[in-house]
């Protein structure tokens, strides 16, 4: 648990370290008038992610190790504090149980999303929130402490929501860093599931 709390920490700082730097960055560089174009929405983005995926509640961390993941997200922006966005996100981890196959988490989720702006800049962080499906899947298995017994495949889908803070880092008017930290809570028939995932890519924006 530890772990995953002090990688979740310096995700976050190394998070607000970014943003601050490229703020200072916008802030103090001049803009020339003539390469202003006024901003129109809706703006329409997808974002190829990669990251890791780490399990936090007992039941779930006891069984798996941390894993990771790939995704693509994609957003549509209202105005600029507003946007709606939905995601698929594939999860592998590793089983702690000797000779057992990996666990995969396909979720597909989608929400709101609320930029926190500030007139001079262009880099931005957010909140996000959302509720989706999630798929598990984990292949059946010889039992190696008794080869004559399988263990049967699991194959089940839960709702589940989400929540964490982002931020988009401006590299161009239509390319952006995409980074963020969200933990997962997954309802299942005898309670619930939880994890934390921390993801980066390259963002696209089209106008």
């Amino acid at each position: 648990m530890r772990t995953v709390k002090n990688s979740s920490l310096v995700f976050v700082l190394t998070l607000i370290f970014a943003f601050t730097t490229f703020s200072q960055v916008q802030t103090t560089k001049p803009i020339s008038k003539s390469n202003v174009k006024k901003q129109s929405f809706p703006e329409f983005s997808i974002a190829p992610t990669g990251g890791a995926i780490f399990p936090t509640s007992k039941e779930f961390r006891n069984d798996f190790k941390p894993g990771g993941i790939a995704g693509l997200d994609l957003g549509l922006k209202i105005n600029k504090e507003v946007a709606l966005y939905g995601k698929f996100t594939y999860m592998f981890l590793s089983s702690k149980k000797s000779g057992a196959p990996i666990g995969q988490y396909m979720e597909f989720s989608a929400g709101p999303r609320y930029y926190f702006t500030h007139p001079k800049l262009k880099s931005q962080v957010y909140f996000e929130g959302g509720a989706g499906a999630y798929y598990f899947k984990q292949n059946s298995y010889i039992n190696p402490e008794d080869n004559t017994q399988t263990v049967d495949q699991v194959s089940t889908t839960n709702a589940g929501i989400n929540g964490g803070i982002g931020a988009s880092l401006f590299l161009t008017p239509s390319i952006s860093i995409l980074a963020k930290t969200k933990y997962h809570n997954i309802f299942t028939r005898t309670g619930s599931i939880g994890f934390m995932t921390v993801n980066a890519g390259l963002e696209f924006t089209i106008r």
